[in-house]
């Protein structure tokens, strides 16, 4: 194999490729990129954990076609150190060694069999069982909005992924720890049949939300397996195991619309809380919220340290509620939003309390659930 390009295109390719190779693992080729070539201007980067895979397509001048895996490591130290100019990779005849070349500058490494080299991601569509186009956009930004809200403990491995639900022309994702819930749905353009449901690991859709933000493309194509999900621009494809299981029935936890509806200003509501917080018990997170008329009290104390308070405007008309939260979770719903104004939900001191952006249709709602107040 003979490749020739510049260094802004391999560095591209590295880059969106190298955070998918397995660092520790037992099988050293694990922690290598394959590089190979497509056709007489194209090569290919790909890297894969096992559980993750990812292939890359960029142009380059073929002069012999091939494949080499190198380490990640390595290969991703020697790129950023070297000119903007272009470089050369070669391997050493009857050997897996490859030869970099740059100017003045040249590295010898050793390569591993790209033979050994696990080809993970299917090349045909024959087990697809739906495929989704949506658009880049509007699919980050709804990740953004709920992958806050999945478990960190392994012992619940379901809600550690974000459950999406695809019927007709609705896509809905959710995600929970058992203490919050995240939910949004988006229309899409073309309808599928039936319902579908699988769960998305959140380290995939961490993934793609880094992937997304390198790749150009205007949409991203979801090809939905029955135990993988694919996840195709025009030049990289990214696939992920589904977590395997049944996801809560999270849809009955989500209260009907209360009569009780607070209005106010999101920006003023997260500052008046990171005020308070700094007094916040680093034990328990909890700050209480003062329901009265037009007006919101926030308090939090701690036993040795002191106690803070802080008054905004709202829009409310009923009888006076005291409640508490943790302060963190509904930090990380109000950062999820974009609106002006957030409305809330509350039907009761211990009752599942929503926020969400005012005029969304229910769109995206972050359900909380109240801590007892003391």
């Amino acid at each position: 194999m003979e490749i020739i390009l510049n260094k802004e295109d391999f560095s591209e390719g590295i880059k969106i490729v190298e955070k998918i190779t397995a660092q520790k693992a037992l099988q050293p080729i694990l922690s290598n990129i394959l590089i190979e070539t497509v056709s007489n201007d194209r090569i290919r980067f790909s890297a894969t954990d096992l559980n993750l895979a990812i292939d890359f397509k960029t142009k380059a001048q073929v002069v012999k076609e091939g494949a080499i895996t190198i380490s990640a490591k390595k290969i991703s130290e020697i790129v950023s150190k070297l000119p903007s100019v272009e470089i050369a990779l070669k391997t050493v005849e009857d050997s897996d060694n490859i030869k970099i070349k740059s100017q003045k500058t040249e590295f010898d490494l050793i390569g591993l069999n790209p033979a050994e080299f696990p080809q993970v991601i299917e090349k045909n569509d024959d087990n697809t069982v739906q495929k989704v186009v949506l658009n880049k956009n509007e699919f980050q930004r709804a990740i953004k909005q709920v992958i806050f809200a999945v478990s960190t403990q392994e012992t619940q491995a379901v809600l550690t992924g974000v459950c999406f639900n695809i019927e007709n022309k609705t896509l809905e994702l959710a995600a929970t720890d058992g203490n919050r819930l995240t939910r949004i749905q988006k229309e899409i353009e073309q309808e599928v049949s039936g319902n579908i449901n699988f769960i998305v690991p959140a380290k995939t859709l961490n993934e793609v939300q880094r992937i997304s933000s390198i790749v150009e493309d205007d949409n991203i194509t979801l090809k939905i397996q029955k135990n993988k999900i694919i996840f195709e621009f025009e030049n990289l494809t990214f696939q992920s195991r589904l977590i395997e299981g049944v996801y809560p029935k999270y849809q009955q936890l989500i209260p009907n619309a209360s009569e009780k509806k607070i209005v106010v200003d999101r920006v003023e509501l997260i500052n008046s809380i990171e005020r308070v917080s700094i007094m916040v018990n680093d034990r328990t997170n909890v700050v209480r919220f003062n329901f009265s008329a037009s007006q919101l009290e926030i308090l939090a104390d701690t036993p040795d340290a002191g106690r803070s308070k802080d008054y905004i405007d709202i829009e409310y008309n009923y009888d006076d509620i005291l409640t508490a939260f943790n302060y963190k979770y509904v930090l990380d719903g109000l950062k999820s939003m974009e609106s002006k104004f957030v409305e809330i939900e509350i039907a009761d001191v211990l009752a599942a309390t929503i926020f969400k952006p005012q005029d969304d249709n229910n769109n995206y709602i972050c359900l909380i659930m109240p801590v007892k107040v003391q």
